[in-house]
């Protein structure tokens, strides 16, 4: 199928609807003024017939015209622009008087016509308008008249006027059509650069957009519609970078735990017992991997308007040593020291999986950035029903500038190396979503060459029963 531009099809649907209108206006002119040609002769016609039936008379059965004589010579005397002509009939339709302008000519009685209605004939080849009366005497009907006048003159004008409408009918299509063409080109050209820009737009400059016009349009929704979906492409983009990094970022320590688990069996022969236990430590991480792997793809998706989150109540002091225990090697490999002597046990509301992911990133953290033989505290107290769990490092620390730029995902500290250890910078943009997404508070507190400590607050459980709700 050919393809039609979208400003013809526009132009085109304007000439249909246009078109059907101007062929109803013409039209319309055209049957009024034939209307009014027709009612004008018609008129003229009933005119004269009324006036020449006062002038018939009936002798000896035979009826005719009287003072015969004085219309002869006035058609003598005068000539006859626009003539009419009179024809006489008896009540059987033969001829009985005529108008002298007719001579030798006749009319014809037309009986297929009946008396009182207006038709078309031809006289002489030429075209007449007739109107056949009964001529009434005594209440009878004694014969009729017959009026007629030549219309060749008026079809002359109307065939004139339907030529000059189909002409101008015609030459109006012709210039609407290149005006609505015109102008349907002008009005889709904010269209064309809408699509220019559009199709310079990948995944690479998702930032870029469409330019919005100053009127308030359809052609400004449009713009807008097109930029907020690009905002949504380019928010899914991130989302999928994010989850990549989160992914790889999360999936490390497992996998660290598993490797070092099958190396230290292939290193010696060791005994069935052994084999049995790290085989069991294995399983544990590839069914830590596989729990990772759904709850970062859950964590991916969540919106913040429809937050689906698993709560319940566990021990924040296993939470806590759960975390520690997966981070033994690394703590015994840099001879840190790990302080944590919690004074009670503390049942806490929330999603397991969300607050192991915060406290395991917290601690990594805290680890990576520890310089051998130092200490990491891990504190956790109840204060007005809630756990206020705490990891505190003597690290490097941060100023105030870095302190405001470290949540956001990939930023790693200028000139700052971790101790033997390179960060991928999406640790603390972890944190900071599971926290958002559990509604747990964060906070930060650091000093240049003092460490830091970051503290969360996590909905407390009394007796088994939620006391802030």
């Amino acid at each position: 199928m050919k393809r039609i531009a979208y400003h013809d099809r526009i132009a085109f649907s304007y000439i249909g609807a246009t078109a059907t209108l101007l062929a109803l206006a013409f039209i319309l002119i055209y049957l009024v003024v034939r209307m009014n040609v027709y009612a004008n002769l018609d008129r003229t016609l009933h005119t004269v017939a009324e006036k020449h039936i006062w002038e018939v008379q009936v002798k000896e059965g035979k009826v005719s015209f009287i003072n015969k004589i004085e219309w002869e010579e006035r058609e003598h005397r005068e000539v006859e622009v626009n003539p009419v002509f009179i024809e006489l009939y008896g009540a059987d339709g033969q001829t009985m008087d005529k108008s002298p302008n007719l001579k030798v000519d006749s009319l014809g009685f037309h009986s297929s016509f009946e008396a009182g209605h207006h038709f078309n004939t031809l006289l002489r080849n030429q075209p007449v308008r007739q109107l056949k009366l009964p001529v009434i005497k005594d209440d009878k009907t004694v014969g009729y008249i017959t009026t007629a006048i030549p219309i060749d003159g008026y079809l002359l004008v109307l065939k004139t006027l339907q030529n000059i409408l189909l002409i101008s009918f015609l030459f109006a299509l012709l210039l609407l059509f290149l005006t609505a063409r015109y102008l349907a080109i002008r009005s889709i050209r904010p269209v064309k650069v809408i699509i220019a820009k559009a199709q310079q737009i990948n995944s690479s400059n998702l930032t870029d957009k469409i330019p919005v016009p100053e009127t308030r349009d359809e052609l400004y929704d449009l713009a807008v519609a097109i930029n907020q979906l690009l905002d949504r492409i380019e928010e899914g983009l991130q989302r999928e970078k994010q989850f990549t990094s989160d992914a790889a970022h999360q999936l490390k320590t497992p996998l660290a735990i598993l490797k070092g688990s099958l190396e230290v069996m292939v290193r010696k022969p060791r005994k069935t017992e052994e084999y049995v236990t790290k085989i069991q430590e294995s399983l544990l991480e590839i069914d830590r991997l596989s729990e990772i792997v759904d709850k970062l793809l859950v964590l991916a998706r969540m919106d913040n308007n429809s937050k689906k989150i698993r709560v319940s109540e566990f021990s924040a002091i296993e939470a806590i040593d759960k975390v520690v225990q997966r981070a033994a090697r690394l703590i015994e490999s840099k001879s840190i020291r790990l302080v944590f002597e919690p004074q009670s046990d503390a049942q806490i509301l929330s999603d397991p999986f969300l607050v192991d992911l915060i406290l395991e990133n917290l601690l990594s953290n805290a680890l990576k950035f520890s310089s051998p033989f130092a200490v990491v505290e891990i504190s956790c107290i109840i204060r007005a029903s809630k756990a206020i769990v705490s990891v505190r490092d003597e690290g490097m620390g941060m100023d105030e500038k870095e302190l405001g730029k470290i949540f956001q995902p990939f930023y790693r500290i200028e000139n700052v190396q971790p101790h033997g250890e390179k960060g991928s910078g999406i640790g603390l943009s972890i944190v900071q979503k599971a926290c958002r997404i559990a509604s747990i508070p964060i906070f930060i507190e650091s000093r240049v060459g003092r460490g830091t400590k970051v503290t969360i607050e996590i909905q407390a459980v009394t007796d088994g029963l939620e006391l802030l709700k």
